[in-house]
């Protein structure tokens, strides 16, 4: 039977998650917890995990971009329904100037694309048109956290990330975008966990049942599903043996056995199995950002061997 947590977990994992907000929140002097409010369950649960900790405020920012209609009041509908303060600002005028002035003529990707044109190199000017919208996706998602840092630093408080586990191993997110001070639900898979941490939280129904989507227009509907090739549930069980069967660290033909094995353990198509896997190891590098060079590897002496005399 494929795993999903259980209600009784669930809640002593809130209980758990709670407990660390709090914990952290009273060692750093903070009050003020801000996120990012969609329609969806992941900022759902991030609503319903902060509504109830001593000494903790929450503060939910609703940041429509072309947001398809309906999102903005369910997203309020939460809010509201764990008496968490509200802030809206539309952004949708300012993405529309940013966008137009970096693809207008002599603008920002002509230029870019001159770079690559000097050096004869067609394989970046040809992807740089097929990344188009997904770079212009990244560009709301930027735009919507420098809004939460903004409200942060002005309230003195810290942003709280809403990407879960699934999305972790998928890199599923957006580098200088996504990411804030704190990830309470990181390390959680979406389909087999967040749902019931969800139900257990008394999030409303519709937020609850909400088809996952990043909002920003990559794909023709949108969902989440349309990228990553499963919907949560599924896509969590062949992260899961991906990462058990250790694809990563194994040589192209071993690599092959544990996906053919997974597809047919699984009943997925093998196809479906190879892009999951592909894109857990094609994203390696942004579950170890930013890259630090140390001291020692730039050849710096240690803090230790650094004679600081007058």
């Amino acid at each position: 039977m494929p795993y999903t947590l259980s209600e009784a977990d669930a809640v002593r994992v809130v209980e758990s998650i709670r407990s660390r907000i709090r914990d952290y929140f009273r060692a750093h002097h903070l009050t003020y917890a801000v996120f990012g409010k969609s329609e969806g369950l992941d900022s759902s649960v991030i609503a319903g995990l902060l509504s109830d900790i001593e000494g903790v405020r929450p503060v939910g920012v609703v940041i429509p971009i072309e947001t398809a209609p309906g999102i903005v009041p369910l997203a309020r509908q939460v809010l509201e329904h764990y008496s968490i303060t509200t802030i809206e600002v539309d952004l949708s005028e300012q993405y529309r100037i940013i966008r137009d002035q970096f693809y207008s003529p002599s603008g920002l990707v002509d230029q870019v694309k001159q770079v690559v044109s000097t050096v004869n190199d067609t394989v970046t000017v040809g992807r740089i048109d097929e990344v188009q919208k997904l770079a212009c996706g990244n560009i709301k998602v930027r735009l919507r956290m420098i809004t939460l840092y903004h409200v942060a630093q002005l309230l003195k408080g810290l942003v709280v990330s809403t990407d879960n586990y699934s999305e972790y191993w998928m890199g599923f997110w957006t580098l200088n975008g996504d990411v804030g001070d704190i990830s309470p639900i990181q390390g959680i898979f979406k389909g087999s966990e967040l749902y019931t941490i969800g139900k257990v939280l008394g999030i409303p129904e519709k937020a609850l049942n909400a088809i996952p989507s990043d909002g920003l227009g990559i794909t023709e509907n949108g969902h989440d599903e349309d990228q990553l090739g499963f919907p949560y549930h599924q896509l969590d069980r062949v992260i899961l043996r991906l990462l058990n069967g250790r694809h990563q660290s194994l040589d192209m033909s071993h690599q092959q056995e544990l996906i053919q094995h997974i597809s047919n353990e699984l009943g997925f198509a093998p196809y479906k199995v190879a892009s999951v896997a592909a894109r857990l190891q094609a994203t390696e590098f942004k579950r170890h950002w930013p890259v630090m060079f140390t001291r020692e590897e730039v050849g710096l002496p240690a803090l230790e061997e650094i004679e600081d005399g007058e």
